[in-house]
């Protein structure tokens, strides 16, 4: 259900926001992204805060919004960048990918001034807002299609004062689950590691549903971020503990082709190398295929819903 009052503060007619709709330019037509420059009252690091990567992940949307209102006065050290819709076409659309050239955003890194509509918008956010800061919290959730386990998504880059500060916002935020994983080569945590900047991907929420439960998550997650930068004092009754589960990599099983998904029933546990997720089938019969699970692991997120395209993740298990 969505909450009451997040709706109230978003749609109330006030006197002065710290949001600004900035033009964007992507490449023929031009789009206006909302975003928020608030500037603490006292020195300190920057961070920015993205919701709406995907563009149908709602709870992270309205999670950015909240930590607008949340710190609008200003009432901290440095300086807060929030973007809490940054896919606008994909938002508009009710999709997760940027339907003007079909590509997912969340996907591209560092993009391009000259390239495709979602290639100048990636590179206009992380040439305006990502240079510079010294962490990046990307708010996700499960899609309009997808079932999800909550996690946080952090990274092992080899720079030791980024891999420092990823474990301590870890122990700061204490999620029930956690993957800590090695940044790819050239990588977005990779690369921006080596600017100085920490990037982790923060996941609550599923279904395109917004509840306060998983608002509060989010929310919460990016306060113990903060904690640890030193925007705000930590909070005195903090967990500072090792996630309950913590996996190493994550395993993505894709759909073969277009045609229709049957998944097997909903699987938010621990599950079995070899064990049946779902079938596939052609739309019109003539082939089907059996699913299974590749490794043993935990299902973080998996697709509930049957339309299937051909490379659409149906599941992602992480494992130790």
């Amino acid at each position: 259900m969505i909450m009451r009052h997040l709706l109230d503060a978003l749609f109330a007619r006030k006197e002065t926001t710290p949001l600004i709709m900035r033009k964007v330019d992507l490449g023929g037509p031009s789009d206006r992204v909302p975003v928020a420059v608030i500037r603490g009252r006292r020195p300190g690091t920057t961070m920015l805060v993205t919701g709406g990567v995907d563009g149908d992940e709602y709870a992270g949307i309205a999670a950015a919004y909240a930590l607008i209102e949340r710190f609008e006065d200003g009432d901290f050290s440095g300086t807060l960048v929030i973007v809490p819709v940054v896919n606008m076409p994909g938002f508009r659309a009710e999709m997760s990918q940027n339907p003007l050239d079909g590509k997912f955003p969340k996907y591209v890194f560092p993009g391009s001034s000259r390239g495709t509509p979602t290639e100048r918008l990636m590179h206009w956010l992380v040439s305006e807002y990502a240079k510079g800061a010294s962490a990046w919290l990307d708010l996700h959730s499960g899609a309009i299609t997808e079932g999800l386990r909550p996690f946080l998504w952090a990274f092992e880059t080899g720079v030791a004062a980024i891999d420092g500060t990823t474990r301590q916002f870890l122990r700061a935020a204490a999620p029930e689950t956690a993957v800590l994983e090695a940044a790819a080569w050239h990588s977005k945590a990779a690369t921006l590691a080596g600017r100085d900047c920490l990037y982790a991907i923060a996941e609550s929420g599923e279904r395109g549903r917004v509840t306060q439960e998983d608002v509060d998550r989010h929310v919460g997650w990016t306060l113990a971020l903060m904690g640890t930068l030193g925007m705000i004092e930590a909070a005195a009754d903090a967990p500072h503990a090792s996630p309950t589960r913590l996996l190493r990599h994550v395993e993505m099983v894709y759909a073969p082709y277009e045609g229709v998904w049957r998944p097997d029933a909903a699987k938010s546990e621990d599950v079995r190398k070899g064990v049946r997720l779902g079938t596939c089938a052609t739309l019109d019969g003539t082939a089907r295929r059996e699913i299974f699970a590749p490794s043993g692991g935990t299902m973080l997120w998996w697709k509930e819903t049957m339309a299937m395209r051909p490379g659409d993740i149906l599941a992602a298990i992480g494992r130790e």
